[in-house]
């Protein structure tokens, strides 16, 4: 790869510059503007040409001239037209082929697109700190349609997505990636290095989706997130009492169910390992109507 983007993609200070036109605070936009930082996101997805390549926001290009150099097959999820319309036109003058969707991320149907090609989907992105969590969630439901993702979100997020019980940061999304995926933490990133400055630091993260385990085929995804939200509604109450009115159970009938899933009633939720919430679920599910 090369050090810096190729030309025809704007800086953000050129872009805000000639264009006259301001970050959109509502998009949480933030471009990143170190080519070299860039570089380093893109390596850490070590995709190979065939891979099909998802860039979520990618704003100026500062990530998808590396991507494209990567990839023949990407494509680009971005909301704001405007620079939907600048990053096209860039491409276009450079000869690159990519296929850009201007729309909500949230609503992009991953699992369609994996299907359309054949494989799985490698998904790389600079995230806008408001959907990173509610585009975690996402991606889970779609975990069969992935194959692994690089991304960079706010410090304080990552911390929480790659932690582990015991901690303070572990919560609803450390379980859920810990049971569906692997999360590691690779390098962070200081305010400075993108316009306009964020606040906090950022955070690189590789998100692997290995195949399934076997013993999460009969957990319910969408019971198991209720469940440990539920849980962790308050972490300083014991995982009984915390447990007590959710799927309609009494104090004694949630002792007892946690017991059965092996966990001690007395525990504090970030106590309680991802595989027993797992097993938790898989009870509690048999259990319903139907189940």
């Amino acid at each position: 790869m090369s050090d810096a983007p190729e030309k025809g993609f704007l800086s953000p200070y050129e872009y805000f510059r000639t264009t006259g036109k301001r970050p959109k605070k509502a998009l949480g936009q933030h471009f990143l503007t170190q080519p070299k930082t860039a570089e380093k996101i893109v390596r850490a997805a070590e995709i190979v040409p065939e891979d099909v390549v998802v860039e979520v926001g990618p704003g100026l290009g500062m990530l998808t001239a590396f991507l494209a150099e990567a990839t023949r097959h990407l494509h680009l999820v971005e909301l704001d037209p405007d620079l939907a319309d600048c990053l096209e036109a860039a491409l276009t003058s450079r000869g690159r082929a990519v296929r850009m969707h201007r729309m909500d991320v949230l609503h992009f149907d991953w699992t369609q697109l994996a299907q359309e090609a054949g494989q799985k989907l490698v998904v790389v992105g600079n995230l806008p700190y408001q959907i990173s969590s509610p585009l975690m969630f996402r991606l889970l439901e779609h975990r069969r349609a992935l194959k692994h993702a690089v991304f960079m979100v706010q410090k304080e997020v990552g911390m929480r997505l790659a932690a582990l019980p015991g901690s303070k940061d572990y919560g609803v999304l450390s379980v859920l990636l810990s049971l569906y995926g692997r999360v590691r933490a690779l390098f962070a990133v200081g305010p400075g290095q993108f316009h306009p400055p964020p606040k906090v630091d950022s955070l690189v993260l590789r998100i692997d989706f290995p195949e399934e385990r076997p013993e999460l085929t009969e957990v319910d995804l969408d019971l198991l997130r209720r469940l440990v939200n539920a849980v962790f509604q308050n972490r300083r109450k014991t995982a009984a009492n915390s447990l007590t009115g959710f799927h309609g159970l009494r104090a004694e009938a949630a002792r007892e169910v946690l017991e059965a899933a092996g966990i001690d009633p007395r525990l504090r939720p970030e106590a309680v390992p991802p595989e027993a919430f797992a097993r938790l679920a898989r009870i509690l599910g048999a259990s319903r109507p139907g189940g």
